[in-house]
């Protein structure tokens, strides 16, 4: 889990894993994410963004006019647990 601030006109880079999923939580400001070379994603203070990745991928999330706090926590997008076995 990561607390980031990211000042407005920098860009926070993750590298993520494989089979991993990215998520965060807008705590102050505004900003935007792009991951790899897709169309960048736009989001407000208190939204919630997901990222999963199959092969792994660079999460660059940036700054909208102000300073941005972002919780992120990655995760297994898949887990191998007994628990989460269920038939769906």
């Amino acid at each position: 889990m990561w607390d980031v601030i990211i000042t407005t006109g920098t860009v926070y880079s993750h590298s993520l894993s494989p089979n991993r999923t990215l998520a965060g939580l807008a705590i102050r400001g505004d900003g935007s994410y792009l991951v790899d070379t897709s169309q960048s994603n736009s989001f407000e203070h208190k939204d919630f963004i997901i990222v999963q990745s199959g092969q792994g991928a660079e999460v660059a999330i940036q700054a909208k006019n102000q300073e941005l706090r972002i919780f992120l926590i990655e995760i297994p997008t898949e887990v191998d647990y007994p628990l989460y076995r269920k038939p769906r």
